[in-house]
C-alpha cells in the first residue's frame, strides 16, 4: 500500500550519534519530519540531548547548523518510523528554535 499522492506525511526517529566538531557537545538527535506526497521534506525539526532545538522549512532553509534534508526519503522509512501530524504541529508550536 503506498502512501497518499496528496496528503502529508510525518515521522521521527533518533540519531544515536553527535554532528562531532564544534557541536559535538549538543548530543544525540531527534529527527520530525513533516514529507510532501513525493517523499522530500517540508519541515524539519531536530531535538537534541543538550535541549537545542533547531527549525527548517521553505523559508529557513539552511543555516550555519544544518540544513533542510534534501534527499527523497524511502516510503518504507516513513513507514516504520511514522508519526501523526498532530506530534508533529505540537512540537512545531511549542519548541522554540535556536536558529530563528
Amino acid at each position: 500500500m503506498s502512501l497518499s499522492l496528496t496528503n502529508k506525511s510525518y515521522c521521527k526517529w533518533f540519531w544515536d550519534e553527535s554532528l562531532g566538531g564544534d557541536y559535538d557537545n549538543w548530543g544525540t538527535s531527534t529527527y520530525l519530519l513533516e514529507l510532501g506526497h513525493d517523499l522530500y521534506a517540508i519541515r524539519q525539526i531536530e531535538i537534541y540531548e543538550n535541549g537545542n532545538v533547531l527549525f527548517y522549512d521553505p523559508s529557513h532553509i539552511a543555516d550555519d547548523y544544518g540544513r533542510l534534508c534534501d534527499k527523497q526519503l524511502n516510503e518504507e522509512d516513513v513507514k516504520d518510523f511514522a508519526i501523526n501530524k498532530a506530534e508533529f504541529e505540537q512540537i512545531w508550536q511549542t519548541k522554540r528554535p535556536m536558529n530563528r
